[in-house]
């Protein structure tokens, strides 16, 4: 679990690589919405920004993840994670019950 020193509210959590291009996250904001299972696609960043994870910048044109379209569009529709800062941690281990 990783809890942004940019963002104190917020705490992400890599749940599952399901594949090279999608990945599950868990998304905590305290401020305004909860994912506890997620999906994300990468891609290349259309816009610049700030990693929610790590706090870096992010250019237009830097791989990045962000979660998967839907309808309703979801309250961190805009968020986005660099592929690096995510490629720096683990999955989750869930523990079999």
């Amino acid at each position: 679990m990783s809890s942004t020193s940019h963002l104190p509210h917020l705490k992400v959590s890599l749940i599952e690589r399901t594949t090279s291009l999608t990945v599950i996250i868990a998304w905590r904001d305290s401020t305004s919405c909860f994912y506890g299972a997620q999906i994300w696609r990468v891609a290349s960043a259309k816009v610049s920004g700030i990693c929610a994870l790590s706090g870096q910048p992010i250019r237009r044109g830097d791989r990045v993840f962000h979660p998967q379209r839907s309808k309703p569009e979801p309250v961190n529709a805009h968020a986005m994670i660099l592929e690096s800062a995510l490629s720096a941690i683990e999955p989750l281990q869930i523990s079999q019950v």
